[in-house]
């Protein structure tokens, strides 16, 4: 057997000496041969998940990374675009031109999440029984013609109208992509591709911004139409190619795929993939899956974290309002200077996707994460409107928290891998259940008439980041102590 010594020189240097292996050749120390492929290893999982795989799985993940993570982050870039543009328009001309006083605004957006909570556990439900690839792309043509009919609206009660349905149909987007990515992807590669797609909707949030920005120099009152609708109109036109395309890159699940990018040693390999996380195929929903997901932690947990990441991030969609109240910015600044703070986001999402990917915990980054926010409404709340630099610090740190909610999600797929009828459920009931509180606690968090200053809505926020912190902790804690799939196995 071959042995190693070493000696060390002056100035850090390690002189090795080898002894020859039976066969004449010199034998490598183990440190050296052992140490520097883990080092690598860890390099790459940390880099790209995909890296420290074999060829074949790359090639595979590569594949898969490339058809369903370009639709999902353009289609959420655009769902993020049409959700958010009311924010634009209503600081950008529509406020006048629709007459909207008092609370109109919030009840634009009460009437989009009234039908954002209708459509999410439906839309969850009937992706059981209609495929992905056919259901997400569809809703997503049909809300872009909505959305460009909002540009044509003369009146409050016709924007109420299609807010409403707009939620109703764009409810499927998130849910939707959270479990199309958990049919395809293993544990270590959820959290970066989770916030990844996440991190869209801060782009789309951008982008809003500055179109609306550029259509209020270079488009209002062209061929007599406002900018603010032809925001609508633009957002619309966007949205069509990107649904289309959706119908051939969607690949549904491992197991029932018809996806023409995919060939059968492709769709053997997602089957064992997941088979060895033991992710479970769709199967048939019965009162009996019911009944358990509502017995288990997971359906009562998740929902109250969730709600508390959406309620605490609420607080920034009123940054705009804010910025107009003071009379010192422009309309182009006040849409502009928003952006700031969603570039801050994409860019802390990835570092929460990153880290918490390679260590493979998500808790401890969520408490971070909710900490950083709640210095910013702490500052809201504490300083006076006329201090200036303090409430822009304030608001800007109000959007570090966002990418939070990707890793909560992740962990529902994580937790409830044992059943994709379980996870579909939950993710749907988690989104649909925050959502409902939203649609009412907006309407006296945030009134229009208290700008420049919600006090009540940034004590609130600060409120739901803390109770966020505590429930993940709890959670982080069952799915160490009371993995739900257990009670399942057992059940049945």
């Amino acid at each position: 057997m071959a042995s190693t010594s070493a000696t060390e020189k002056p100035g850090g240097i390690v002189q090795t000496s080898l002894s020859l292996s039976e066969d004449g050749q010199p034998a490598s120390s183990a440190g050296a041969v052992e140490q520097k492929p883990k080092k690598r290893s860890r390099l790459r999982r940390f880099l790209w998940d995909s890296l420290d795989k074999s060829p074949e799985e790359r090639a595979f993940v590569n594949k898969a990374d490339w058809f369903i993570m370009s639709y999902v982050c353009i289609a959420y870039f655009v769902k993020y675009l049409d959700q958010t543009n009311v924010t634009n328009a209503y600081v950008s001309g529509m406020k006048e031109d629709i007459d909207m006083t008092g609370q109109d605004y919030n009840l634009l957006q009460t009437m989009f999440t009234s039908g954002y909570v209708i459509g999410n556990l439906a839309s969850q439900l009937v992706m059981l029984k209609v495929r992905p690839s056919i259901w997400l792309p569809a809703l997503e043509f049909i809300w872009s013609l909505l959305v460009m009919a909002m540009g044509a609206a003369k009146n409050l009660e016709t924007l109420l109208v299609l807010r409403f349905f707009i939620g109703l149909l764009e409810a499927s987007a998130f849910p939707g992509i959270l479990t199309l990515l958990g049919n395809w992807y293993k544990p270590e590669e959820l959290g970066k591709r989770s916030s990844i797609f996440i991190a869209t909707s801060a782009a789309g949030s951008m982008f809003s911004g500055y179109l609306q920005s550029a259509l209020y120099s270079g488009m209002n009152g062209k061929h007599g139409i406002a900018a603010w609708r032809w925001l609508m109109i633009f957002d619309g036109i966007i949205g069509i190619p990107v649904s289309l395309y959706g119908f051939f890159a969607v690949p549904d699940s491992p197991t029932n795929t018809r996806a023409y990018w995919l060939n059968t040693r492709d769709r053997e390999i997602a089957k064992q993939r997941m088979e060895e996380v033991g992710r479970k195929p769709p199967s048939k929903l019965t009162w009996r899956i019911v009944k358990e997901s509502l017995s288990m932690w997971p359906m009562w947990l998740f929902p109250i974290a969730f709600a508390c990441h959406v309620l605490g991030i609420r607080v920034y969609n009123y940054f705009n309002i804010y910025l107009k109240s003071t009379g010192l910015y422009s309309v182009q600044d006040v849409n502009n200077i928003p952006t700031g703070g969603f570039a801050y986001q994409i860019v802390m999402a990835l570092i929460y996707a990153w880290v918490s990917d390679y260590y493979q915990t998500r808790w401890w980054v969520v408490c971070i994460a909710c900490m950083m926010s709640m210095i910013g409404t702490i500052i809201l709340s504490v300083y006076p409107e006329h201090n200036h630099a303090a409430m822009m610090a304030g608001w800007f740190m109000t959007y570090g928290e966002t990418g939070a909610g990707a890793l909560v999600m992740t962990m529902v797929n994580e937790a409830c891998s044992f059943s994709s009828e379980h996870r579909i459920i939950t993710i749907g009931w988690t989104e649909a259940f925050a959502y409902a509180m939203s649609a009412w606690v907006i309407l006296f968090a945030y009134p229009s008439g208290d700008a420049p200053k919600f006090a009540v809505g940034y004590e609130l926020a600060t409120m739901f980041f803390a109770i966020e912190m505590i429930v993940v902790i709890l959670i982080a804690y069952c799915m160490k102590r009371y993995p739900p799939g257990e009670k399942s196995s057992a059940a049945g």
